[in-house]
C-alpha cells in the first residue's frame, strides 16, 4: 500500500498484483530469516473513552503543524545548497552533534527509542527533543541534499509528540484521559500520514506495528485530520511529491494517469518487417508480400538509428519505377533514397507504460518507438513500432 499511495500514486489491478507479490515474498523471506518477532510489544492499549476524542484531534492537529514545518524546512534546499557540499555536511555534523552531547537519542533511525516511547519509559525532556530536535535536524539534513531516511524519524519524533500529548492530557483530565501509550501510537501515524501524505499506508503501518485493530478508529481520526492540517493549513503536500508541473505531480496529471494505465502492447503497430538498407527488388518485393505498415530499416553500425519507413512509400515506388531506377552496382535499391515518410526510433521494453513511452520519445527526441523484447545477443528482437501518432490517438479516443 506505501508503494502504490506514495510511489505510484495510483491503485491499479496491474500494479498491485506485482506489488503485493513482492512484499509477500520480502515478509516471507524476513520471517524465515530473522523469526517473526513483532517490533514493538504492546497489549492491552486502547481508546478507554470517546471523551479521548477531541483531545486526539487536537493533537493531531498540532502533528499536522509540525509535519508542515518539516516538509518546508526540507524544501529549503535552494538556501542550503548555496554553500559547498563539505561546508553543509561540517553544518550538520556539527549541529547534530551539540544535540546529541545532551540527548543522544537523537542519532540514528531511532527505533529503540521510539520502543521505549511506546512503553512510556522516556522523560521530559527527552521528549521534546525528539519531537521537536530529531523533526529538525532530519528536515535540515534533507534540506542540504544529505541522503538520508525519514521514515524512521518522522515515525520517532511523531510517537514522541503524540506522547507529549497523552502527557498532557493526563494531566488535565486524569480520570478519564487515555495514556500516553495510546497518543504516542496515534502521534506515529498521524505525523507520516501527513508528512507523506499517505493515510492509508499510515493506518496500515499502525496496524502492522502494534497488532491491535482496536486502534484502527481513533488512528483514521488522527491521520486524516493531521493530513489535512499539513494539506490546507500549511500548503504541503506530499513529502516526495517534489517535480510539479501546473501544481501537480507527472503522476497526479489526468493524461499521464490514463497513460500509466495502459501497457505498450495495447496500442503498438505489429505489422511491420525488418531489412538492412541495401535489398535487392525481389528481396523488396518479398517484404511487400507481407503486407507490412512498417519497414524497419537497420543499420550497418549500433551508433546510427534505426529508422521506420513505411511499406506504402516503398510500394508506390515499385510501381512507379523500372527495374533499373535507383539500382547501385551491386543490383540493389537504397531505401534511404526512397522518396516518403521515415522515423528515427529508440528502443524502449516490452513492459513499459504509455506514459514511460510518451517520456522516452520526448527525452530522445525522436516520433517513435520500437518495442524490443528478450536478450538474444546480436541481434534485437523487435515486436512493433509505437508512434506519437498512436498516443495521441489513444488519449482522444471516445465511444461516443
Amino acid at each position: 500500500i506505501f508503494a502504490m499511495e506514495v510511489v505510484m500514486m495510483e491503485y491499479t489491478i496491474t500494479g498491485f498484483m506485482p506489488v503485493i507479490l513482492a512484499s509477500t515474498i520480502g515478509a516471507l523471506v524476513a520471517r524465515v530469516v530473522y523469526g517473526g518477532e513483532r517490533p514493538f510489544q504492546l497489549s492491552g492499549v486502547e481508546l478507554e473513552s470517546l471523551f479521548d476524542l477531541p483531545w486526539i484531534v487536537l493533537s493531531a492537529l498540532l502533528i499536522g503543524l509540525l509535519a508542515g514545518l518539516f516538509v518546508r524546512v526540507a524544501r529549503s534546499g535552494n538556501v542550503m545548497k548555496r554553500l559547498p557540499f563539505p561546508a553543509r555536511l561540517v553544518l550538520v555534523g556539527l549541529l547534530v552533534g551539540a544535540v546529541a552531547w545532551w540527548y543522544p537519542q537523537v542519532q540514528g533511525m531511532g527505533y529503540d527509542s521510539l520502543g521505549a516511547i511506546l512503553n512510556d519509559a522516556e522523560p521530559l525532556d527527552v521528549l521534546l527533543a525528539l519531537a521537536i530536535g530529531k523533526l529538525l535536524l532530519t528536515a535540515i539534513t534533507v534540506a542540504c541534499g544529505i541522503p538520508v531516511s525519514i521514515i524512521g524519524p518522522i515515525l520517532v519524533a511523531g510517537g514522541a509528540v503524540g506522547a507529549l500529548c497523552g502527557l498532557l492530557g493526563g494531566w488535565l483530565l486524569p480520570e478519564i484521559a487515555a495514556g500516553p501509550e495510546l497518543y504516542a501510537m496515534l502521534g506515529m501515524a498521524a505525523m507520516m500520514g501527513a508528512v507523506l501524505q499517505a493515510p492509508l499506508a499510515a493506518l496500515m503501518a499502525l496496524l502492522e506495528l502494534t497488532h491491535n485493530p482496536g486502534l484502527i478508529l481513533p488512528g483514521m481520526l488522527a491521520v486524516v485530520v493531521a493530513g489535512l492540517t499539513s494539506r490546507q493549513l500549511c500548503g504541503c503536500d506530499g513529502f516526495f511529491i517534489s517535480v510539479t508541473r501546473h501544481g501537480l505531480h507527472p503522476l497526479q496529471q489526468p493524461l499521464m494517469q490514463a497513460l500509466s494505465r495502459v501497457s505498450v502492447p495495447a496500442v503498438m503497430e505489429r505489422a511491420l518487417v525488418r531489412t538492412p538498407r541495401r535489398v535487392t527488388r525481389a528481396e523488396a518485393k518479398a517484404l511487400l508480400d507481407a503486407k507490412p505498415e512498417w519497414v524497419i530499416i537497420e543499420r550497418s553500425r549500433d551508433d546510427k538509428p534505426t529508422l521506420a519507413l513505411k511499406a506504402a512509400a516503398l510500394a508506390r515506388w515499385m510501381l512507379e519505377h523500372d527495374e533499373n531506377d535507383n539500382i547501385d552496382k551491386d543490383g540493389r535499391l537504397d531505401l534511404l533514397e526512397i522518396p516518403g515518410q521515415r522515423l528515427e526510433l529508440a528502443p524502449i521494453h516490452l513492459q513499459a507504460t504509455l506514459s514511460e513511452a510518451f517520456d522516452r520519445l520526448n527525452t530522445k527526441h525522436v516520433d517513435a518507438l520500437y518495442v524490443e523484447h528478450g536478450h538474444r545477443p546480436g541481434k534485437k528482437r523487435i515486436s512493433g513500432i509505437i508512434t506519437r501518432d498512436a498516443i495521441e490517438r489513444y488519449y482522444r479516443f471516445s465511444d461516443t
